[in-house]
């Protein structure tokens, strides 16, 4: 049940995210704290050791999160440090299999190239410190390297995926965890994307995307691959593939073949034939993940990300004490999020969309349910405001998902909105708590998040209908979301807003260019503002999946496609852009390169136009540091109250002002920038 940071971290998109908790209401204003919102939380992603004695998790200590150790069922007050970074979290840890070694991975100021370092709980701790011994595994720097696999019957050893060779693509190294000694595996000289590996530890199975878009799978065969034993089109996809005891097949999730829904089935590695197991029993969304058993490896249980969240069990046991805490719980959403090798102990987080969750230990020998911490114990849930799914029309009439929540305790009329576009936008938004709609809806506004089409989860037809549309048809399923809101009274036209990060950052920025009538202000966090140095600063170890964006975005070789992308960059179009903008980015960003912010808020300004530019120096595509966080939208917070009438929480601690001051200055940028640009 276990899913690998490295995943997350590997994962294709321009996605942005954050956390947050900690800090006091304004009682004056009756307004909830920002810090309570955008602070660090009081705990964050706890794994349990795979014997099931320990949990690590991040705590905050000196104002950053940090890993610590607590043993199960003690008290979150008795757990102890394990890391003392000064400048920003560890981006994500693994227990090695043994429960001997923590392998936790490092980045500098956000640049995503991740260190690894291992963390010895056998040893006494250092005296000076308190903390475990680390060792850190030699790597040549602007190189990656991420756990891949800890096999189960070797757990002395990691296999790696490690970028040093050649920063294109992801070699597959062993390590020795004991010595931190790398052995090479095979090396990717033929481009692959996902490599898979059996339960044993032996690559199996490799992915590599075709000139049309699709994607095709081979056989590891030495250090070469078989001809392709399975085909998809660029409409389809596969992926999750997890091996069977025995390792004679394997499960993956995928929609090829008739059909709109993804569903999951089984492979033969050696013919590549497939079987068809299950897809949504409603037939409405594609089949979100599998869940496997620690201690034997079977499916237990497959999830479905409807406007809500779907499990089907296909273990009695995992579903009878599932049933047993959805009856402890009652209204309450219950997360399976870690377990013991054994399968015995369970780390269950319970949470709602007015509920940023709490997690729990739970025995299942005993049926004891012990609380371990809450994310936000000091936020006031009363006064959150429930995320209603909703669905309507676009303007060609494909029906969008979405959801929308309202401000408590005010009429559902004429109201302030702000249109919040996810990241990706290979992704989409789900139903549960999210702090910065919930912040919002604190200040008064409705805020919508329209899972547009190209959104994952909702059909390869529904994915398909989003090629070559960024700023067309995408952003019209922002547009008449908000004319479906304006016409049933919800909203007023005249103060509505956007804001998003990553491809939502690109979407406000299309927003003011493209519908200016629409949008009374923006604003963009970490957001594209030309596709074509875009494209053109795709980081290298994206370079294997390089024509999922050729083929999806466009391709800038192309000169039909350079003329559509030309017209779809905002930054081409500022000439309309009228409302105000507020612009975020990150200085070592490595996703979206802050030329891509320096050119629109240089086009901005040479044209006299409102704008406002904050740059972190110290992050990448997104905020890790609460610092930044809470300055960023302490200033987005008064730019809304600004130009839509939001309310607003006047006070700000002295040091929150200072560093808001210090990332305007960083802002700082020539009018020069928006010269000499490529696509022009």
């Amino acid at each position: 049940m276990r899913t690998s940071w490295i995943k997350r971290a590997m994962a294709v998109g321009l996605l942005v995210g954050g956390v947050g908790c900690g800090g006091k209401q304004d009682v004056a204003t009756d307004l909830i704290d920002r810090e309570l919102f955008f602070g660090n939380p009081a705990l964050a992603s706890p794994q349990v050791s795979p014997d099931g004695r320990w949990i690590a998790f991040m705590k905050e200590r000196e104002g950053i999160l940090n890993l610590h150790l607590v043993g199960w069922g003690k008290k979150l007050e008795e757990a102890r440090a394990l890391t003392a970074e000064k400048s920003r979290p560890p981006a994500g840890f693994s227990w090695t299999r043994d429960s001997r070694y923590l392998l936790v991975a490092q980045d500098s100021g956000g640049d995503e190239n991740y260190r690894l370092r291992r963390l010895d709980l056998s040893e006494p701790a250092d005296p000076a410190t308190g903390l475990p011994a680390a060792q850190e595994l030699p790597i040549k720097k602007g190189a990656r390297a991420m756990v891949m696999a800890l096999p189960k019957g070797k757990p002395n050893e990691a296999l790696l995926q490690v970028n040093e060779r050649d920063e294109k693509y992801f070699d597959v190294e062993r390590l020795d965890i004991g010595t931190m000694q790398r052995t090479p595996v095979w090396e990717n000289r033929e481009g692959c994307a996902d490599l898979v590996v059996d339960l044993d530890g032996t690559l199996r199975l490799a992915t590599r995307m075709t000139k049309d878009g699709g994607t095709e799978l081979m056989r590891v065969e030495g250090k070469k691959l078989s001809k392709p034993i399975l085909k998809v089109s660029w409409q389809e996809a596969m992926g999750g593939f997890t091996f069977r005891p025995g390792n004679r097949s394997a499960y993956l999730e995928t929609n090829v073949g008739e059909g709109d829904l993804s569903y999951l089935a089984e492979i033969d590695p050696k013919s590549g034939a497939l079987k068809r197991l299950e897809s949504d029993p409603l037939g409405r969304v594609d089949l979100s993940r599998a869940a496997f058993s620690e201690a034997t490896d079977e499916l237990v249980g497959t999830v479905y990300f409807d406007d809500r969240k779907r499990n089907y069990w296909k273990d009695r046991g995992f579903e009878e004490d599932f049933s047993f805490l959805r009856k402890r719980f009652l209204n309450q959403e219950v997360g399976l999020v870690d377990m013991s090798g054994d399968d015995g102990k369970w780390l269950v987080l319970i949470s709602g969309d007015t509920d940023p969750g709490t997690y729990y230990l739970f025995d299942r020998a005993s049926k004891e349910v012990l609380l371990f911490g809450a994310l936000r114990p000091d936020l006031p849930k009363e006064k959150l405001a429930p995320m209603m799914p909703i669905r309507y029309r676009s303007s060609d009439g494909l029906e969008i998902p979405g959801y929308l929540t309202l401000p408590n305790g005010k009429e559902a009329k004429q109201l302030p909105l702000l249109v919040m576009p996810h990241g990706g936008p290979w992704a989409r938004d789900y139903w549960g708590y999210n702090g910065t709609a919930q912040f919002f809806a604190n200040r008064g506004l409705a805020v919508l998040q329209p899972n547009f089409r190209q959104s994952t989860g909702y059909g390869k037809k529904f994915y398909a209908a989003g090629r070559h549309e960024w700023g067309d048809k995408m952003q019209d399923d922002l547009t008449w979301g908000v004319k479906d809101l304006v016409a049933k009274g919800i909203v007023d036209p005249k103060r509505v807003a956007i804001y998003g990060g990553s491809y939502g950052g690109y979407a406000a920025l299309a927003g003011l260019a493209f519908t200016p009538e629409v949008y009374a202000a923006g604003a963009s966090f970490v957001g594209p503002s030309n596709l074509f140095t875009l494209l053109n600063s795709i980081p290298p170890y994206w370079e294997s999946v390089r024509r999922q964006f050729d083929y999806f975005v466009g391709d800038p070789k192309s000169p039909e496609d350079a003329d559509r992308m030309r017209r779809q960059s905002p930054l081409f179009s500022v000439e309309k852009m009228k409302a105000p903008l507020m612009v975020v980015q990150g200085a070592n960003d490595p996703r979206v390169k802050q030329a891509e912010s320096d050119q629109i808020v240089g086009a901005y300004r040479k044209r006299g136009q409102a704008v406002e530019y904050l740059v972190a120096a110290d992050e990448g595509h997104g905020f890790a540091r609460p610092d930044n966080r809470l300055a960023a939208m302490l200033a987005l917070e008064r730019f809304l109250h600004r130009h839509v009438g939001s309310a607003v929480q006047k006070k700000a601690p002295k040091w929150m002002e200072e560093k808001l001051s210090q990332l305007s200055a960083g802002g700082t940028v020539s009018v020069e920038a928006e010269k000499k640009i490529p696509g022009r």
